[in-house]
């Protein structure tokens, strides 16, 4: 994390600068776009260590089979197998993040463009399971395709660092703006929601 010069950012009402960078660390959960796997074990991959982790064998094969991957995981030899050895493709890789993140105590979730190198029905698992499991949590979502924030309750448009518009996408497609146009170039309407 880098110093703040200018401005604030809150989360939860909670003013970043009031609390240690370690501490805004552990509760951070980065899904980046692209998927990042250590060598060794599934089980090493999904809890790569740390006291931010729940991860005993139970709640790493509910996680997997939460995005899908169990089975195959299972095929392979199951969470002592060589996450190499799994052949998992860039979407199922990006289904493992997830499933690695759930796992994680934070409160906050950061996709940056999570979903941009998947396939659609990838980006749907994934939307779904997203909304499910991270309910609680705050979610920060960098998105060029539109479709995986229209569920968000505020977007942020920016434009060559500025904030161009901000509300309820609902509300922002209602009217004329930047998020409409964007959202119209990508087939996207009002009832899209």
């Amino acid at each position: 994390m880098i110093e703040l010069h200018r401005g604030s950012i809150a989360v939860d009402g909670v003013d970043l600068r009031s609390i240690s960078r370690k501490t805004v660390r552990t509760r951070l959960i980065a899904i980046p776009q692209d998927p990042f796997l250590l060598p060794g074990t599934v089980r090493f991959n999904a809890a790569p260590g740390g006291s931010d982790s729940v991860a005993d064998d139970s709640h790493i094969i509910a996680a997997l089979a939460k995005v899908g991957l169990w089975p195959h995981v299972q095929n392979c030899g199951g969470l002592d197998a060589d996450i190499d050895a799994l052949a998992l493709s860039h979407g199922q890789q990006q289904l493992f993040c997830l499933a690695r993140a759930m796992l994680r105590r934070g409160t906050i979730l950061v996709l940056d463009e999570a979903t941009s190198n998947v396939d659609w029905a990838t980006d749907e698992l994934m939307q779904r399971v997203i909304r499910a499991e991270f309910a609680d949590k705050t979610i920060i979502t960098v998105a060029h395709r539109l479709r995986t924030i229209l569920y968000s309750d505020v977007v942020v448009v920016l434009g060559d660092g500025q904030i161009l518009e901000a509300g309820h996408p609902g509300e922002l497609l209602a009217r004329a703006g930047p998020f409409r146009e964007l959202c119209g170039a990508q087939g996207i309407t009002i009832d899209s929601i």
